[in-house]
């Protein structure tokens, strides 16, 4: 259900977007809001599925191929039929996130490595840092514990740390300014909104102490488990973390002289997202081929039956 609401959101800015005079009895800033919510939404979905799926990469180039498909069509649009884009999709936006969050990764995991490097170099000379006195125990699995969750070494590519960590920054810089440049939609806001959620959505431990006895607040969590978040934890981090960007950046943009435009007042509206992500329900089930294929090429579809709508009623 909350997929569903994000694509009558995108339908309601798209239209917006290719017959501009059919939304002049209404305020402009509603189509707006509407698109800034749809955007929030699948936000919230790509942060949940990059936990889930176990291939990232291909996860980036779905995304980057529906955008570039995408873009083809807002430049015949834009050629033909004089639609006005502000912005490039938000697809570009979506996948430059995801590389984004493997820079992030790649950085975090080989400093961890370099960390273990070091304490085994340590070991092999007979000296074990957690034997003096203040400091923890080690932990014996020797397992790494990772911030983010995504595999930094794609394709099971081995590299060496200080080697990660340079292409985890060079990663990072080239997103940053391929979104300046390039103008994707919501800009940096856009990319640390979804990571922000990414690191909201991460597994919550199961919890310590007495069961809830309370029926209201056992139905309230057995509600939560149908929705995107899952658990009341996952939403209060969400909310916290992406309100308190939201302010951040409102703030950034007031500032005089500022070099690029951060955010705008309406894009305010991707905190809609939230409570509808809290309220509707997900679909648990893992999507089919077909209904994959329908969600990375529905907004290239959409544009492009628009589209063609529009060259029509030109021809009329």
């Amino acid at each position: 259900m909350i997929q569903i609401a994000g694509y009558i959101l995108t339908l309601l800015y798209a239209c917006n977007l290719f017959f501009p005079a059919l939304f002049r009895t209404i305020p402009s800033v509603i189509p707006a809001l509407a698109g800034h919510a749809a955007f929030g939404i699948f936000a919230l979905l790509l942060a949940r599925g990059a936990r889930r799926t176990s291939n990232h990469f291909l996860y980036f180039l779905r995304l980057i191929t529906a955008a570039l498909s995408t873009g083809l069509i807002t430049i015949l649009a834009d050629r033909f039929a004089q639609v006005y884009f502000p912005e490039h999709n938000a697809l570009f936006t979506y996948a430059t996130s995801i590389a984004l969050i493997a820079g992030l990764s790649m950085i975090t995991g080989c400093s961890q490595d370099l960390v273990m490097q070091a304490m085994t170099a340590n070991d092999s000379k007979g000296f074990d840092p957690s034997e003096q006195k203040g400091n923890p125990p080690r932990d014996p699995s020797g397992k790494k514990t990772n911030l983010f969750g995504v595999p930094f070494q794609p394709l099971s590519y081995r590299m060496h740390p200080i080697v990660g960590i340079v292409v985890g920054i060079l990663t990072i810089g080239v997103t940053f300014f391929s979104t300046m440049f390039f103008r994707f939609s919501h800009g940096l806001y856009g990319q640390a909104f979804i990571v922000l959620a990414f690191i909201a959505f991460r597994d919550t431990p199961a919890p310590q102490g007495k069961p809830l006895t309370s029926v209201r607040l056992i139905a309230l969590r057995r509600r939560i488990a149908n929705t995107l978040f899952e658990d009341t934890l996952a939403f209060r981090r969400a909310l916290m973390s992406l309100s308190a960007l939201t302010l951040v950046f409102l703030l950034l943009s007031k500032i005089p002289g500022s070099p690029t435009k951060l955010m705008t007042p309406q894009m305010t509206g991707c905190l809609f997202a939230l409570p509808l992500a809290l309220l509707l329900p997900e679909f648990k089930e893992p999507p089919s081929p077909t209904r994959r294929r329908i969600t990375y090429s529905a907004l290239a579809i959409c544009y492009a039956v628009l589209f063609a709508i529009r060259l029509l009623v030109e021809q009329r």
